[in-house]
């Protein structure tokens, strides 16, 4: 079965997907090492282009013809109220802000590719106000009809971190509602990261010494860095507590480990979003954290694959 990734990040949701049975043919994304890291994971199926400038027929073409699922994660930044800078008006964000258009031309695409099934990720804050209502109208005049907008959290789906996201599809999805996976059920068997193991990305990168000297004095639930949100204080850098599932991986998080004075290595992240062990990243440890914290857990995407597939 085809599949189209739109923004496709370090590949993710294709990933999940993939387990589900879909095979990827293209996948576009604007970001140099997130093109690298799909590609390196699924040799030439990822271009680097600018989707707000891209038609349909270069994708089609790639594709060879018409896919049968589309899946799209347009930035987030927009939306998101992790932004301080976050624009108040739901209209605004859509139409006024340069990223915040790009989902726009996510739906533009999907339109032209015209797939059996598509899904839409972003965050909660696409909904607010008239969110749905703008949205509507957009999936209307693109020929897309009636769509779903759902809330999803990733924790139903067997994924380890706290991850509320709005799926917007055109197909109704249900939740399997998996036992919730705690932090210490993800990352508990991996050995000392301090030692050779046969893991790649199981090591302890080098932070800024201010940070280190502070981890020792950090307790469970609480962080190092305080940062300003469109509605609340944010806090990074915070130790996670083993018997609970972890708080929602971000790009830029960095977590300290539930026992040990270390923050997590990027291979304990990726288990925190259900990265395969095996997964292969491109670019620098900040980049690295970065493909993993902005990714679609794919264990999310495989549930809703599977669910696709069934009805294909």
């Amino acid at each position: 079965m085809k599949l189209v990734d739109l923004f496709c990040g370090g590949g993710g949701s294709s990933t999940g997907f993939h387990q589900a049975g879909f095979d990827t043919k293209v996948a576009i994304d604007f970001a140099e090492h997130c093109v690298n890291t799909f590609n390196l994971n699924y040799p030439n199926t990822a271009i680097q282009r600018d989707i707000s400038t891209l038609r349909s027929e270069p994708i089609l073409e790639l594709a060879g013809g018409k896919p049968d699922f589309v899946t799209a994660s347009p930035p987030c930044e927009a939306y998101t109220s992790a932004n301080e800078h976050r624009i108040k008006d739901p209209y605004a964000r859509m139409y006024d802000d340069e990223v915040g258009r790009l989902m726009i031309h996510a739906i533009r695409l999907i339109g032209d590719l015209e797939p059996e099934f598509f899904m839409i990720e972003n965050v909660m804050g696409i909904y607010e106000g008239d969110g749905p209502e703008l949205l509507q109208e957009e999936f209307d005049q693109n020929g897309l009809g009636k769509v779903y907008f759902n809330k999803v959290q990733a924790i139903d789906y067997g994924v380890p971190s706290n991850r509320l996201r709005a799926i917007i599809t055109n197909f109704k999805i249900k939740s399997p509602n998996y036992r919730s996976i705690k932090v210490n059920d993800a990352i508990g068997d991996l050995p000392d990261p301090n030692y050779p193991d046969e893991y790649e990305y199981h090591y302890n990168p080098s932070i800024n010494p201010k940070y280190a000297k502070k981890i020792p004095n950090v307790n469970a639930g609480n962080g190092i860095v305080h940062f300003s949100g469109a509605s609340a204080q944010m806090k990074n850098w915070v130790r996670l507590f083993g018997d609970r599932v972890a708080p929602t991986v971000m790009g830029k998080s960095k977590f300290i480990h539930p026992t040990e004075d270390r923050i997590l290595t990027p291979l304990e992240h990726a288990r925190l979003m259900t990265f395969p062990d095996n997964y292969k990243y491109w670019g620098s440890n900040e980049q690295i954290y970065d493909i993993i914290g902005e990714a679609v857990p794919p264990k999310l995407t495989y549930e809703i694959g599977k669910q696709a597939m069934a009805l294909l």
